[in-house]
């Protein structure tokens, strides 16, 4: 048996964790200085904004049970400049994790549900807001 190159499995794994962590099947952790955490029996996954700053470049750890980093992938620019075919899987998972350690699908029902559902200001025409 073959096995992918580890950056095309890597890719796997971030598409996968990003459809995931959207389903609210993965949850993540906040670890401050904009790095979120994932963790399983097996190990963990860190991805994080390598400036701190929620803009790329962006960077993955994969550590096993022990803690130990057993793989690493960062957004990178290729020959002329050209992006990294890991790099938008990546860029994906990073705001799909930072959407769950922040709770921001929580927060923004809570902020619907605490305003009417109907005002008469209308919003730009006859709008109606409703809260599902």
């Amino acid at each position: 048996m073959t096995r992918e190159p580890v950056n095309d499995r890597l890719i796997v794994l971030c598409e996968r964790l990003a459809a995931s962590t959207r389903a609210g099947a993965a949850e993540w952790d906040d670890e401050g200085n904009d790095t979120y955490l994932w963790r399983h029996a097996e190990g963990a996954v860190r991805v994080g904004a390598r400036d701190g700053d929620g803009e790329p470049p962006y960077e993955l750890t994969i550590s096993n049970d022990r803690e130990v980093r057993v793989e690493e992938l960062e957004s990178a620019l290729l020959d002329d400049d050209v992006p990294a075919p890991w790099n938008e899987p990546l860029a994906d998972l990073y705001r799909a994790a930072r959407r769950s350690a922040l709770k921001a699908d929580e927060l923004i029902d809570a902020l619907i549900a605490a305003l009417p559902r109907e005002t008469g200001s209308g919003l730009g025409s006859k709008a109606s807001l409703t809260a599902e």
